[in-house]
């Protein structure tokens, strides 16, 4: 339960952070990035802290980097597919 609970907080961390960032295409510019940049931190480091009780460090680290990564790659694609989607149909 531990490790889901860190593995999900790590993901929403890390979407934050995308959403923070001046490139992404999921939300109008001009939002309040900032809030989302540090609820992402926050949420990373929650995240970190909650794989750490349930396994090692190395380990922990590994896992939280997975999954940041793993979004930061799916998000923008899935973003872009979503946004070529709707070009399409109209």
């Amino acid at each position: 339960m531990l490790a889901w609970l860190g593995a999900c907080l790590v993901a929403a961390g890390a979407l934050a952070l995308y959403l923070a960032a001046p490139h992404q295409v999921l939300v109008a510019p001009g939002g309040p990035r900032r809030s989302f940049g540090w609820a992402g931190v926050a949420l990373l480091v929650l995240g970190l802290v909650a794989l750490l009780n349930w396994a090692g460090p190395a380990t922990a680290v590994f896992i939280a980097f997975t999954f940041a990564s793993l979004v930061w790659t799916l998000v923008p694609l899935l973003a872009a597919w979503l946004r070529h989607r709707g070009a399409t149909d109209q």
